[in-house]
């Protein structure tokens, strides 16, 4: 069996020379497949199977709006949507919405393109997150002219040499000055596609058109249950406000607001 298997190889390996072109396309769909199932791998390692980073992880759900009549039964949900789903809920601890957003930090070093978002005040309220030094968000920070920022803590180390004095310090971010209020520790990792790493946080603070916008869907929303609230309970409340709005708002909404 063993020489047969020798055979065969030697005349593989013959096939493959005399066959240039199709040995590389040959070679170069292996590594990309191989490469395919490592990435997928990494992905649900790091999202599925490791334990989030953060306060009783078991109790924090994503909310998404359910377009499944466009072909997107887990949607992005809308600021107004989210507006309404806060103010009307009674199974969460607390929920919050956030966007991404890129930044330019200048003024500091070197230019940098920074990955960011912009986030509710409560998001790290709600997810259980405390700063290194300073502090997160307050209520009244999320309000349209607010320019506060928060730090991740690999920029804090690499930008500003871990100084505590960076706390009330301005920086430049897209051309606009922007006060530190604190740092938050490398850990904190929020839902993102591709490579994006958060650096900088800042108030999501709605300018009041965005806020009373039913068709713009660009946010992300993470909801912390209740304690001894199940998600079957939560789903179904959703499922009553969703149905509230799709009367209220026929033209934007259908039964909408699930959890996961």
């Amino acid at each position: 069996m063993i020489g047969d298997l020798g055979q065969d190889v030697r005349y593989g390996l013959r096939m493959l020379a005399k066959n240039p072109a199709f040995t590389a396309i040959a070679v170069l769909a292996l590594a990309l497949g191989i490469g395919a199932n490592s990435a997928i791998f990494s992905v649900v390692n790091a999202i599925l199977l490791r334990p989030l980073p953060y306060k009783n992880p078991e109790q924090l759900v994503m909310v998404w709006e359910n377009a499944t009549h466009l072909g997107f039964p887990k949607n992005t949900p809308s600021p107004a949507n989210f507006l309404d789903w806060r103010q009307q809920t009674t199974v969460f601890q607390g929920m919050a919405a956030f966007a991404e957003r890129s930044f330019n930090l200048t003024g500091a070093g070197e230019p940098e393109r920074l990955d960011g978002r912009r986030v509710s005040a409560n998001l790290f309220d709600v997810l259980g997150v405390r700063p290194i030094i300073g502090r997160t968000f307050v209520p009244q920070e999320d309000q349209p002219g607010t320019k506060v920022v928060l730090l991740n803590e690999s920029l804090w180390k690499r930008r500003f040499g871990g100084d505590p004095g960076v706390i009330g310090r301005a920086v430049t971010l897209n051309n606009e000055a922007y006060t530190v209020v604190g740092v938050l520790p490398s850990s904190v990792r929020l839902p993102a596609f591709g490579k994006w790493r958060d650096q900088v946080w800042v108030p999501i603070a709605f300018p009041a058109e965005e806020a009373a916008s039913r068709g713009d869907h660009f946010l992300e929303v993470i909801a912390r249950l209740k304690p001894n609230v199940t998600l079957a309970q939560a789903r179904a409340e959703m499922e009553t406000i969703a149905a509230r709005l799709a009367q209220q708002y026929p033209q934007y909404n259908t039964p909408r607001g699930r959890g996961r």
